[in-house]
């Protein structure tokens, strides 16, 4: 189990999506009170709410579909730098911080190769196809004529 997860954190964004997880929920987690207490307050409360969600969702579609990692990277910079704006300083700016360093984490991630499986079965059938493509070539010789050399022209 923990090489599968090995493998799986490591083919994707990781860090850069738990960090946009934990500034959702540091964002949502200021303000957590009734939702008419939270109308009442404006809309540093509602739009703390709404930050929060969308970086924790960001987040896991970070993890979840790797190749979106420009978008969701992008959009949790901007997300965290609207959030210090409209949402109690974002998380008492550490919610803000954590978005701009995990968005910053997720778009700039590369994917790594993945490790060559073992050489057994596909080597095998590596090999059939050359000798299939060589006795190919040997038919295909006999019937036709070799090609003209670069220089000449029209092979006359």
């Amino acid at each position: 189990m923990g090489a599968r997860w090995r493998g799986w954190r490591k083919r994707r964004p990781f860090a850069g999506g738990l960090l946009m997880i934990l500034s959702g929920v540091i964002m949502a987690s200021l303000v957590a009170m009734p939702v008419e207490l939270m109308i009442q307050t404006g809309v540093g409360g509602v739009s703390s709410l709404m930050f929060g969600g969308m970086l924790v969702v960001l987040g896991l579609v970070t993890w979840f579909t790797p190749n979106q990692h420009v978008i969701t990277g992008s959009l949790a910079g901007f997300l965290g730098l609207g959030a210090l704006v409209l949402s109690n300083l974002g998380g008492l700016v550490i919610g803000t911080l954590l978005a701009l360093v995990g968005g910053g984490m997720a778009f700039a991630w590369r994917p790594v190769a993945r490790p060559p499986r073992r050489r057994g079965r596909r080597h095998r059938k590596q090999r059939s196809h050359d000798q299939a493509r060589e006795g190919v070539s040997e038919e295909v010789g006999e019937d036709s004529a070799p090609l003209p050399p670069p220089g000449s022209r029209f092979g006359g």
